[in-house]
């Protein structure tokens, strides 16, 4: 299946300074007509030039789980065609920035579901929609099924392999939890 969405307009909101798991945040925001709802994507920047992006439904935006709430109202290639496009414009001020997708566990409370963190199905939709998106000229893509990551490492650093491993213990570091899994 090919993503044939073109996605929404993006309205940069503001950025947030340090806390203690990244240096930055950049705050975009977009509507989707077809769910009816306002998303918003945050990109934290953290060291090694790598942004974690994220997003979810403003409505869930003081839940703590709002990362891994199912909002059933369809619409998921133009969702992440807009979350994606969030990267070119990231890549302007920071060129040899990587990127990385986490997918959340789905906590569905209607259906009683709480979904693994290995190979979720968010993760899935990432491995299988971003190389779609994002070619192979910029990034080298990396896939982490255990922890249902996907990373895009950017082609312009010297030595890649440790560029990764810089990334991957950053990741732990940052998010001790990983390690649980």
């Amino acid at each position: 299946m090919q993503i044939t969405a073109s996605g929404y307009p993006v309205k940069f909101i503001q950025t947030h300074p340090e806390n203690s798991q990244h240096c930055k945040r950049y705050v975009y925001k977009f509507f989707s007509p077809e769910t009816g709802l306002l998303y918003i994507i945050n990109a934290d920047y953290h060291e090694h030039d790598f942004f974690a992006i994220k997003f979810y439904a403003k409505k869930d935006k003081r839940s703590d789980k709002k990362f891994s709430k199912v909002v059933n109202k369809g619409d998921v290639s133009n969702i992440l065609v807009t979350c994606a496009s969030v990267i070119p414009r990231l890549l302007k001020m920071y060129a040899n920035a990587s990127f990385g997708f986490i997918g959340s566990r789905t906590i569905d409370i209607k259906a009683q579901k709480i979904e693994s963190y290995k190979n979720n199905q968010r993760y899935r939709l990432y491995k299988y929609h971003i190389p779609q998106l994002i070619g192979g000229v910029t990034f080298m893509h990396k896939s982490y099924e255990n922890i249902s990551a996907y990373i895009l490492l950017n082609k312009n650093l010297p030595n890649l392999n440790l560029h990764e491993k810089r990334i991957k213990a950053m990741i732990i570091k940052t998010y001790p939890n990983i390690l649980n899994i």
